[in-house]
């Protein structure tokens, strides 16, 4: 049986929308960690931690979603649509500039996760603050110029290929899995939930129901307790 993400999609044309179910996730994600990281007090090393690990996965999941598109969109729509060469290479350039904006994060990430230090933090919430507002914007873009061309000029199975990939590819291990499935589910509509779901092996989707959803759950409450002072 097969199951979409948009039931009005075209049969035999690529659901598109699935990549939009993604793009929620972390459009939300990113834009509450500038916010998340700036509320945590100095020297509050415990929940430094806790909020640099979730960012940490969060980047890691936009850099596996990206590279592969990289890897297997962006080329086939070059070979198709020659007359948007110049949209896909603005895809690309914006790709490239986020994934400078994450290597310029990542070290104060890890040195803040360590003590804390009040000035580091407000850089880093600045510069996640700043890599959001990229991000949608990039993101904005490709939903309303790209994915079109997508459903246009590729087969269903060339749109698979990067999921599969990034999927492969991405963090592994039951936790990272099951706050990067909840990460996903937190804001996804009925027809969406059905959607990535039914993409789970099996196994995956009963573990999601019996432990992930509480573990999810938990991670939640950890990581935005500093938006809301005496919830911890």
């Amino acid at each position: 049986m097969t199951v979409r993400s948009d039931p009005n999609a075209p049969a035999g044309k690529p659901d598109t929308d699935e990549m939009k179910v993604i793009h929620k996730a972390m459009r939300r994600e990113f834009a509450l960690l500038g916010d998340v990281i700036a509320a945590v007090p100095a020297g509050d090393r415990a929940t430094a931690t806790t909020v640099a690990g979730h960012a940490d996965l969060m980047m890691a999941m936009l850099h596996e979603h990206h590279d592969s598109e990289d890897q297997y969109i962006w080329p086939l729509l070059h070979q198709r649509d020659s007359l948007d060469d110049a949209l896909i290479d603005t895809m690309e350039q914006q790709h490239e500039a986020l994934a400078d904006a994450i290597a310029s994060i990542e070290p104060d990430l890890h040195t803040w996760s360590a003590a804390a230090q009040p000035a580091v933090r407000d850089r880093l919430s600045a510069r996640f603050a700043a890599l959001s507002e990229a991000l949608t914007e990039h993101l904005d873009l490709e939903e309303d110029k790209v994915l079109p061309l997508v459903r246009e000029h590729l087969t269903v199975a060339e749109w698979k290929a990067p999921q599969a990939a990034a999927m492969r590819n991405g963090p592994s291990g039951l936790r990272p899995l099951m706050l990067l499935a909840g990460a996903v589910l937190e804001d996804a509509t009925p027809a969406e939930r059905r959607w990535f779901l039914h993409e789970m092996p099996p196994p995956a989707r009963l573990i999601w129901r019996v432990v992930g959803v509480r573990m999810y759950a938990a991670h939640v409450r950890a990581v935005r307790a500093p938006l809301t002072p005496g919830s911890a």
